[in-house]
């Protein structure tokens, strides 16, 4: 995908959908509030090397030893459609939490998400989409209890469907949108900010050093 791909809602859920044929190993460090800030080494598929407070750590992971198995794809180079998940296992090792796995791969914002205020720029010398997001009914986060976008919405699904009734603890309150950003050459989300709430631990960023990218073809 060149500069010259415009930013639209359509092509910012197509480049969300993306990342596992962007990149095949990336250098960055993540940063959170309730984990810190963490270095790693992803090499696609399946190995991660991570380094944190208590030193270095190498996860492989057997379930992921092939490489991600062809999407289609648009006329721009994105994503139009994956294969189905039942297939294979594309996801990347994770660490501590599918939020990690989620933020490398963020397929859950292309499908059932509201999309405003789009725009793009440069972020840490990269080429930067962001978008205001709202998750609606029907949005699948790769784990309920650690969604990109914490809401009712996906706090219904994991805990309410199945209690009539169900409502959140006293004082919960649910940001009203977030704002995230996507590396446009990799498609990983290099920052995500709650807009409101009672969660602000929530928010995290993610630097970027040094990737390798991918060549696919449809």
């Amino acid at each position: 995908m060149g500069p010259e791909v415009p930013l639209t809602e359509d092509t910012f859920r197509a480049l969300a959908r993306s990342s596992p044929w962007r990149f095949s190993s990336l250098h960055f460090t993540w940063r959170t509030q309730s984990y810190g800030d963490v270095e790693c080494w992803l090499r696609r598929p399946g190995r991660l090397r991570v380094r944190d407070g208590s030193g270095d750590r190498v996860i492989d992971d057997a379930a992921t030893t092939d490489p991600a198995p062809a999407p289609v794809l648009r006329a721009d180079g994105l994503v139009a459609s994956r294969p189905r998940a039942y297939t294979h296992d594309i996801d990347d090792p994770m660490w501590n939490t599918y939020w990690f796995v989620s933020m490398l791969d963020p397929e859950e914002l292309s499908a059932d998400v509201t999309l405003s205020e789009l725009r793009s720029g440069l972020r840490a010398g990269r080429e930067t989409w962001w978008a205001r997001a709202v998750p609606e009914a029907g949005y699948e986060p790769r784990c309920g209890c650690c969604p990109l976008l914490w809401s009712r919405v996906t706090d219904w699904a994991e805990y309410g469907d199945d209690e009539p009734g169900w409502e959140p603890p006293a004082g919960t309150v649910y940001p009203e949108a977030y704002e995230v950003a996507l590396d446009v050459l990799t498609g990983v989300v290099v920052q995500l900010s709650p807009v409101g709430g009672s969660r602000p631990d929530l928010a995290f960023e993610t630097e970027i050093h040094e990737a390798e990218l991918s060549v696919v073809s449809a």
